[in-house]
């Protein structure tokens, strides 16, 4: 897979991920109106649109995106963000802040920068808070020196949650989730035997790369097909390999 394609997948996924759930709101004092009830399923669902979205000029080797086109994207994103907003439990506020800010920014005009490390740390603390809170079905994998697992064989149709964690040598850049195109028969044998190109015979729906000594967490919707898990090995520009897996969705 070129590295260019690797890079610019595992950018642009933190900041397209402005995520949240709910908790229920404690009490009001007595002779305060109400605190309306947050939603958790409403931001549930609205974090399954936004992580669906990237940002134009995601891709740092890619064309400058216009000041119309990042405006154009913020207000995509603006109505499904403000359900996250106020359905977040309080502990994500300040996390929410920083990706209300991407929005801000994009409103103005201006181009988002994927790779800002704050960016990053909301993204993840967001939607680790997803993957414990919303009842979507979960992938929860490690690579460990260059082996990948575990994975489910079969996946149903709908939201998932996936929590990736890299420990040993090789260690691996990110993990992604794709759909095999129609019409492709290859596996995650021939994917990591070089027989196959990753970057022609699947599409990414979603990535999770990590950052740190911590797991990393994304999410993605799947419909009816075959998949790949796959996992770039080593550091960029050098990659030495993948390690990948084969999941079915039915």
């Amino acid at each position: 897979m070129p590295t260019r394609r690797i890079l610019a997948i595992a950018a642009a996924l933190p900041a397209a991920v402005l995520v949240a759930c709910s908790a229920a709101p404690n009490p009001a004092p007595a002779g305060t109106p109400a605190t309306p009830a947050k939603d958790t399923a409403a931001a549930c669902t609205a974090e399954v649109a936004l992580n669906a979205t990237i940002p134009p000029g995601a891709d740092p080797d890619g064309p400058a995106p216009s000041a119309a086109e990042m405006q154009t994207w913020a207000t995509s994103v603006a109505g499904p963000f403000a359900t996250l907003r106020d359905n977040a439990p309080d502990p994500l506020q300040p996390s929410i802040a920083v990706l209300g800010g991407v929005v801000d920014q994009a409103e103005q005009g201006r181009r988002i920068d994927v790779s800002d490390p704050k960016i990053t740390a909301a993204s993840n603390a967001v939607d680790g808070w997803v993957h414990d809170n919303c009842g979507f079905q979960t992938l929860d994998l490690t690579s460990t020196g260059g082996k990948l697992g575990p994975a489910p064989a079969a996946l149903k149709p709908g939201p998932v949650s996936i929590k990736f964690s890299s420990t040993g040598d090789p260690s691996a850049f990110v993990l992604l989730l794709a759909r095999i195109k129609d019409g492709q028969k290859s596996t995650a044998a021939d994917v990591d035997a070089g027989r196959a190109d990753f970057d022609k015979i699947a599409e990414v729906v979603g990535a999770a790369q990590p950052t740190g000594a911590g797991p990393a967490y994304g999410t993605a919707t799947v419909t009816a097909g075959d998949y790949l898990l796959t996992s770039p090995l080593g550091a960029p520009p050098n990659f030495t390999g993948t390690a990948s897996l084969d999941v079915t969705v039915r």
